[in-house]
């Protein structure tokens, strides 16, 4: 029986040898599965409790809420509902739901919020009517940034998931931004600054507070139309530099806790989380804030800069010390987790090399899991910790389930880890032309294939929906019949001249066959600044005439062309190897004069691309004037309400509107495409 078990060991073993690398790739269990159940464990526990239910001074529930008074407060669990660490968590929870699809996690801070949002009215009316001091008081009258930044940006973010759902917490929202954008205490040049414990303090703690909240503010504001859109974007942008000016140490790349005005030499020491409090700043900031913002590119280097000083850190557990720098302090949950977050956030928006950091991310996330323990908790987190003036006074701080700064992080970390893991790499940089992308087209034999060139609009992020929205190229493919293919290879961000120039139309151009056809469609983004940020913006008109401009990054000098100079050049590349090609004006930006007339690219963006398609032979399809006018038929507020997302991107309800207006005008046109057209 020995000789059989060993012969049958041998084979197996061999087999396992023989067995095609593909093979052997495709039995490798899916991480992302395990994350999952970390998220789940997380989300049970805190479930369960956390009970979103108002009492009165005896603990009896309030269903009225007008029988609110001085003595109400939320049911006592094992962690507040409006606390700042909630306000991480409930951010935790959305980013949850959006990269795994499950709504209960959302649902968990809908449920909250909109509570928050119901009891608010009546505590301002008891608190304003009485005067009492009440011990729901914060929420009419927060002292400080910890009462309302954190959950001002929950809000926030939740609102712009669901606009409907935000109604119900907005003047809660409202109020509390307004203590954090016009009422918290600020040192003579602007920062957000503390008077307690000691006065004119700046802490690092308080980037995350109060910077976010302007960013997202910002944000919303784009996406209601708001008039002070750039001022939240310029403020979000000038408090990050004013920290990086009181509080961060370039000889090692980290941060400082505090800062105290009228000491010679301030506290130098290296808290885990406070740093991971600037890492979670920085990358909201980067989402929130549109890149062409004077500054955003300063804020990426130096969250890039970061990230460089905390790596060598690391401990071989995966983790991160109570002090960066400092081997002998314990390792620490949350800021570990923030770091992680960092890192996988960085790498999925392209700002941090891939292949390097990868594994930090990685092993980081290894030992952040590690820390959950089968109930949900998290375990080795610090309790809140002021500032301190020795190593002793942060190595001492004590550790427990209960310090509620662990669970948002923890959640925040795993969702960014599962896109790390579906997301491919991103190219560091322009690529050369021609540079190979991806694996070619899926061309089936005797199709046709239809290649969309484009930008947000055709295909936003990883085209999966990602925060409701949909480019109308995720869909194009349903309204034409299966004789043909469709490859959607926009990519979002990029303009005209990126797209042209960073290999994405070398793709197309090498891979397009006689008898296919190529959509191109560009215009959002060749708006942009021509060598600042992501230099990506082009010159107006058709002109093949360059416009020599230096570029900030590194001082070199490029040429520029105009937009329609590299619509010629696709146009033109994609007729010389028999391909079709279809020029298609931008989609219209929501942006309207009075509640009746959408604004359009008559004179631009329309004019140009219409010229070009006109001086090259080929079809035009003014989509733009097209979907502003059906707009106009839906009226603004639908339009706002059901199709549009931001000022520029759309719900799924608004990418296949665009659809059906484009197959529409390709019949009437009576394109070659047409009868490709269902």
């Amino acid at each position: 029986m020995n000789h059989i078990t060993k012969t049958i060991l041998s084979f197996g073993f061999l087999a396992a040898c023989l067995m095609p690398a593909a093979a052997q790739q495709r039995q490798r269990p899916d991480p992302t599965v395990e994350i999952k159940q970390v998220i789940d464990r997380v989300y049970t526990y805190l479930d369960g409790c956390t009970p979103a239910v108002v009492v009165d001074g005896n603990g009896k529930a309030i269903k009225n809420f007008e029988k609110i008074d001085q003595n109400s407060t939320f049911q006592r669990g094992d962690f507040g509902i409006n606390t700042y660490e909630w306000g991480v968590t409930y951010s935790g929870m959305l980013l949850a739901s959006e990269v795994t699809g499950e709504s209960k996690y959302a649902d968990y801070a809908y449920e909250r919020l909109k509570l928050l949002g119901q009891v608010y009215p009546f505590v301002k009316k008891y608190s304003e009517e009485t005067g009492y001091q009440m011990r729901l008081g914060a929420m009419h009258t927060p002292k400080w940034l910890d009462d309302c930044g954190s959950m001002a940006a929950a809000m926030m973010k939740a609102t712009l998931a669901d606009p409907a759902k935000g109604r119900e917490w907005r003047e809660l929202l409202d109020n509390w931004f307004d203590f954090v954008m016009y009422k918290e205490y600020r040192l003579g040049d602007g920062i957000l600054a503390r008077n307690r414990p000691t006065t004119n303090s700046v802490w690092l703690d308080d980037m995350y507070m109060g910077i976010t909240p302007i960013a997202f503010r910002g944000k919303l504001s784009a996406a209601e139309r708001g008039d002070l859109t750039q001022k939240y974007y310029n403020e979000a942008i000038k408090q990050v530099l004013l920290f990086k000016k009181y509080l961060w140490v370039p000889e090692k790349n980290l941060y400082r806790h505090g800062w105290i005005e009228g000491m010679s030499e301030h506290p130098d020491y290296h808290w885990a989380r406070c740093n991971g409090w600037a890492v979670l700043t920085m990358c909201d900031v980067l989402d929130a804030v549109p890149e062409r913002t004077q500054g955003w590119t300063e804020v990426r280097d130096l969250l890039v800069s970061l990230l460089r000083g905390i790596a060598p850190y690391q401990s071989p557990e995966g983790t991160w010390h109570q002090l960066i720098d400092k081997t002998e302090s314990y390792l620490e949950t949350s800021a570990s987790a923030m770091f992680v977050y960092g890192y996988a956030h960085a790498i999925n928006k392209g700002w941090i090399d891939r292949t390097a950091y990868q594994d930090i991310a990685r092993s980081g996330w290894a030992g952040v899991a590690r820390q959950v323990n089968e109930k949900g908790q998290v375990e080795n987190t610090c309790v809140g910790t002021g500032l301190g003036w020795t190593n002793t006074f942060y190595e001492s701080r004590p550790v427990n389930v209960l310090a509620a700064h662990g669970y948002g992080p923890v959640l925040l970390a795993a969702a960014e880890m599962i896109k790390m893991y579906q997301t491919p790499a991103r190219p560091q940089g322009p690529m050369p032309a021609g540079a190979p992308m991806g694996m070619g087209p899926r061309r089936q034999e005797g199709k046709p294939m239809v290649f969309l060139a484009g930008d947000s609009t055709c295909k936003n992020g990883a085209g999966n929906g990602g925060g409701g929205q949909w480019g109308w190229g995720s869909f194009f493919a349903e309204y034409l019949t299966d004789a043909v293919t469709v490859e959607n290879d926009a990519v979002g961000g990029l303009s005209s001249r990126t797209f042209y120039t960073g290999g994405q139309w070398a793709r197309i151009r090498d891979n397009v066959q006689k008898g296919d056809f190529v959509l191109i469609q560009f215009g959002h983004n060749d708006m942009s600044p021509l060598g600042t940020g992501r230099a990506r913006g082009t010159v107006d008109g058709t002109s093949d005439e360059p416009q020599r401009v230096v570029m900030e990054r590194d001082g070199s000098s490029q040429d520029v062309y105009s937009y329609g100079h590299y619509l010629r050049m696709m146009v033109r590349q994609a007729k010389m190897r028999g391909a079709i090609p279809i020029v298609v004006s931008p989609t219209p930006q929501n942006r309207w004069n009075g509640e009746k007339k959408i604004e359009r690219f008559t004179d631009t963006y329309n004019a140009w691309s219409r010229q070009i398609a006109q001086e090259e032979g080929v079809t035009f399809i003014d989509l733009n004037d097209i979907i502003a006018a059906e707009y106009e038929k839906i009226g603004r507020t639908k339009a706002q309400k059901e199709y549009f997302v931001d000022a520029v991107h759309t719900y799924e309800a608004g990418a296949r509107l665009y659809d059906e207006l484009l197959a529409k005008a390709l019949k009437e046109k009576n394109t070659p495409l047409a009868k490709y057209v269902k």
